[in-house]
């Protein structure tokens, strides 16, 4: 791997977001710093806490609700995004190659956050503890790296490893613990993959204690294991962690529903990565230009056609008012119309983790339940669903989480085709299905990496 992607000044690491934590964090009242010396961020607790929060710092995950929405049917090709500055266009159509601007940046800025994390972890020996109070917090921030670095990385194989389907012998991207820029790591079996994978999760369950909606907490490892265990097919441990969770996150009124989207109510937020106008990769970002005036991309008719646009309160905040095409699930928030924060982890994902890992471990009444109550509450007057089948669970999750980052990837993991209608085709020349195995089904390991790296191509 490229030097390029690692080699960045330590001192860089304190680049904190400071100001963008809500006031209930205990670190907003700190001078952020542009940089510091490697001694200074080591030379206590408070100024290695510094540090995990520059971790935070560029942290552009987004990219997967970019990637999940656009390659399967969440959206269309707006006609405004043409030309020399058009965006992202060629993964929308299905003409993508390795060569691709956008892929190699989602690579560089995802390890690039990866590297942070490494440095920090490999220099925490250099922390000074005076306190007890202080060896819990050293053990906390240790377990919060662990968990950013098992979020990252989990998020880039859902992009660039094989499908899950494919099973453990698959392959996917390197799992990188060092922070060794002369390192050029092979790919790694998917099972080998998870291996180390879930030797972070369980680091960051063991050593995280705090409860936090802006940084990882408990419960955000938890709903992040939840989902790594529904992509690894754990069924038993995805019901595990989304019943810890369900029994403590209700699901959220209209009222509060509304405010989700507005950043104005944290209800069924578990955790979300705070966004202010210093983030150049935010939610809103990807579906209008802001700097030009011109819509990216809109909503599919196909998944419009698809809710009860009458009964449905998810209707109203995720489609545009005046204009039904427009995706306004980043509308802005009740502060800035073109900000919202990234809500990674929302308590009805993890009802429709539970009823998906219900239905495959034989329980269809479980499953059943999970899904009625997730409707009931956003649907006025809807029918109970006696039975359910798989096909109403996805159904479900191409509704709830819409425009989050998740379609393309549900369908990957599951082995099933991207298939679009004609009426949202760009041209009516693109193709309106790609079948798992055929050549634009996953996306490649960016062409420069592998020059770099040739371990990256097999």
């Amino acid at each position: 791997m490229k030097k390029a992607i690692y080699k960045i000044n330590t001192a860089l690491l304190l680049l904190i977001g400071a100001l963008s934590f809500q006031s209930c964090d205990n670190m907003l009242d700190i001078d952020p710093k542009d940089s510091v010396s490697d001694d200074h961020i080591y030379s206590s607790v408070k100024q290695f806490e510094y540090g995990v929060l520059g971790a935070y710092t560029q942290l552009n995950i987004e990219y997967n609700t970019l990637i999940g929405s656009i390659m399967a049917d969440d959206c269309q090709l707006a006609p405004t995004n043409a030309g020399v500055n058009s965006y992202a266009v060629n993964i929308n159509r299905w003409t993508f190659s390795a060569d691709d601007d956008i892929l190699h940046q989602i690579w560089l800025d995802y390890y690039h956050s990866v590297y942070k994390v490494n440095v920090l972890l490999e220099n925490i020996y250099r922390v000074p503890t005076n306190t007890e109070d202080e060896v819990q917090k050293l053990s906390e921030l240790k377990g919060e790296l662990h968990g950013l670095r098992a979020l990252v990385l989990f998020e880039l194989h859902r992009i660039f490893g094989q499908s899950d389907y494919l099973g453990g012998n698959a392959s996917t991207i390197p799992y990188k613990t060092s922070s060794n820029v002369y390192e050029k790591p092979g790919k790694l079996t998917i099972g080998e993959f998870y291996s180390n994978l879930w030797k972070d999760i369980k680091d960051a369950q063991e050593l995280i204690k705090s409860d936090s909606k802006i940084r990882l907490s408990h419960d955000a490892i938890i709903a992040l294991s939840a989902r790594i265990a529904l992509y690894q097919k754990d069924y038993n441990k995805a019901l595990k962690y989304t019943s810890e969770l369900i029994n403590k996150y209700p699901l959220a009124t209209a009222k509060e529903f509304e405010g989700i989207w507005e950043d104005t109510s944290n209800a069924e937020v578990i955790f979300k990565l705070k966004r202010n106008n210093d983030d150049k990769i935010r939610p809103n970002i990807f579906w209008y230009d802001f700097s030009s005036g011109k819509s990216l991309y809109f909503a599919s008719k196909k998944l419009r056609n698809q809710f009860d646009a009458d009964n449905d309160m998810r209707y109203e905040h995720f489609f545009g008012v005046e204009n039904e095409d427009i995706i306004s699930k980043y509308d802005g928030s009740a502060f800035n119309d073109r900000i919202n924060d990234y809500k990674v982890f929302r308590i009805s994902e993890m009802y429709l983790i539970r009823a998906e890992a219900a239905l495959q471990l034989g329980n269809t009444q479980g499953a059943t339940s999970d899904i009625n109550i997730l409707r009931e509450n956003r649907i006025k007057g809807v029918s109970k669903f006696n039975t359910v089948a798989l096909k109403d669970i996805l159904q479900e999750r191409f509704l709830e989480l819409s425009f989050e980052g998740h379609r393309y990837f549900d369908l990957k993991r599951l082995g099933m085709p991207l298939e679009r209608e004609d009426y949202d085709l760009a041209v009516d020349t693109d193709e309106l299905t790609v079948q798992p195995f055929e050549e634009f089904y996953q996306l490649p390991i960016p062409q420069k990496e592998i020059q770099a790296n040739p371990g990256l191509k097999y």
